[in-house]
């Protein structure tokens, strides 16, 4: 397997990706703040699963973000992502 150091532009679009994927989680966070106080302390199961999802899209960018290689598939023991991430970019 042929792995190799992330270059300047994956990195950039990592960080990009993980700004995006915050300020989701930010926006969802202020959505399910709401609903809680106008619902008395409760909220819709949808609002919560959203928020949830939310959450664990930043984590895994965050994630992402961490790791140093790119290489053919993902390898998340040994730090490397799947190079087709970076087909966009």
């Amino acid at each position: 397997m042929k792995v190799r150091s992330k270059n300047k532009r994956e990195k950039e679009h990592d960080k990009l990706q993980l700004a995006l994927a915050r300020t989701d989680l930010a926006e969802q966070a202020v959505k399910f703040a709401q609903e809680f106080a106008e619902c008395d302390g409760d909220v819709f199961y949808s609002t919560y699963q959203e928020f949830s999802n939310k959450a664990w899209h930043y984590e895994r960018e965050k994630e992402n973000a961490k790791m140093t290689k790119v290489g053919p598939s993902w390898d998340f023991e040994n730090k490397i992502c799947g190079e087709y991430r970076y087909n966009e970019i």
